[in-house]
C-alpha cells in the first residue's frame, strides 16, 4: 500500500473502486451543494481556457496560463479521507491491526495541527487516483483491493 504524509506522519492510503463507493456514500447527500459524489469528477478538475488566459507572442507562439489556485482543495481532502478509509478497510479485511480513520469531520478537525505541503499531497492524491482507477492491467498485477462490498 502507498503511504502519504500530510503533516501527521506516514499514513497508508489506497484508491480502488471501493474508494468511489466510500466517497459517494459520505459526500453525495446534499443535492444543493457542488459536491457530486463522483471522486473523479470532483478531484480531476477541468480547466477552461478563456481569451484572458492566452497570450500570443510577437513570434506567433501561443502561451496559455493555467491558474492552479482553481484546484479543488476540498475535493482533494475528501478524496484523501476516502483513500485512508479504503486502506483501513483493506487492512481489517486482511486481519491486520490499524489505527481507525475517524469521521470526516473529526479527521478534518485534526488537520488543524498539521502543516501539510498541499502541493505534494495534491500530486500524491492524483497519482493514487490514476493508479487505482485508471491503470491498465490492474487485475493482472494482483495489486487490486481484496475488499469486496
Amino acid at each position: 500500500m502507498a503511504t502519504i504524509n500530510y503533516g501527521d506522519g506516514d499514513k497508508e492510503f489506497r484508491c480502488t473502486a471501493w474508494t468511489q463507493v466510500i466517497y459517494e456514500h459520505e459526500f453525495c447527500n446534499d443535492k444543493n451543494s457542488n459536491v457530486t459524489g463522483d471522486i473523479i469528477g470532483d478531484v480531476m478538475w477541468k480547466y477552461r481556457v478563456s481569451s484572458k488566459d492566452i497570450e500570443i507572442t510577437p513570434e506567433g507562439e501561443l502561451i496559455t496560463t493555467i491558474d492552479y489556485t482553481r484546484e479543488n482543495r476540498p475535493a482533494q481532502m475528501r478524496a484523501l479521507w476516502a483513500m485512508l478509509k479504503t486502506a483501513e478497510e483493506i487492512a481489517v479485511e486482511d486481519g491486520k491491526e490499524c489505527e481507525p480513520v475517524p469521521s470526516y469531520e473529526e479527521w478534518t478537525k485534526s488537520l488543524l495541527k498539521c502543516e501539510a505541503d498541499w502541493g505534494e499531497v495534491s500530486m500524491q492524491i492524483g497519482q493514487e487516483l490514476q493508479r487505482g482507477l485508471f491503470r491498465s492491467g490492474a487485475a493482472a498485477s494482483e495489486k487490486t483491493s481484496k475488499f469486496k462490498a
